[in-house]
């Protein structure tokens, strides 16, 4: 046997092959599930700032001399949701409800994977209290695989007479990830 690089024996590159089999059976499904955390992460963090704005603008706002105002409704933005984040713009006069979500404040600093709406039961001043106002919900929703089936992440809160929306049961979520 000439002299010269080492080689491997079949025993070795077995061994080997196994080694690297099982990182990867280990690594891939890790991976996978790091990317769909990843993408529902957004759903979550987004409906919460937009929770806190609207309760901010509830607690703070004047109309006629009233307080504890909403703006009317927003949304679908986008109108339809995308499988790649894509930015969007939600004060754009193409979106649905553009002065609302000024209103709110709202307008995600990233790229986005879902459509967002917010949806008051009641809209306009003196709101809250009494049971006479229904809940203000919050939703994303998300085709992340591109089959068709929709992610839907849900928050809602009460107006209350005190200035706050008061949370009603944190984050609901269907299919949360198809």
């Amino acid at each position: 046997m000439p002299r010269g690089r080492p080689r491997l024996s079949l025993l070795e590159a077995a061994l080997l092959l196994c080694i690297v089999g099982t990182g990867l059976a280990v690594f891939i499904p890790t991976f996978m599930s790091r990317v769909k955390t990843n993408k529902i992460i957004e759903a979550s963090e987004l409906l919460q700032e937009l929770s806190d704005r609207a309760a901010a603008y509830y607690g703070t706002s004047w109309g006629g001399g009233l307080r504890r105002c909403l703006p009317p409704g927003a949304g679908p933005t986008p109108t339809e949701p995308t499988i790649e984040p894509d930015a969007v713009d939600f004060f754009a006069a193409t979106a649905r409800g553009h002065d609302n979500w000024k209103a709110l404040g709202f307008q995600p600093d990233r790229a986005i994977r879902y459509s967002y709406r917010y949806m008051p039961s009641e809209a306009g001043c003196d709101l809250g209290g009494e049971g006479k106002d229904g809940p203000v919900t919050f939703r994303a929703e998300g085709d992340l695989e591109g089959d068709g089936v929709r992610s839907r992440f849900e928050r809602q809160a009460l107006p209350t007479l005190d200035g706050t929306l008061q949370p009603i049961d944190g984050l609901h979520v269907h299919q949360r990830v198809e």
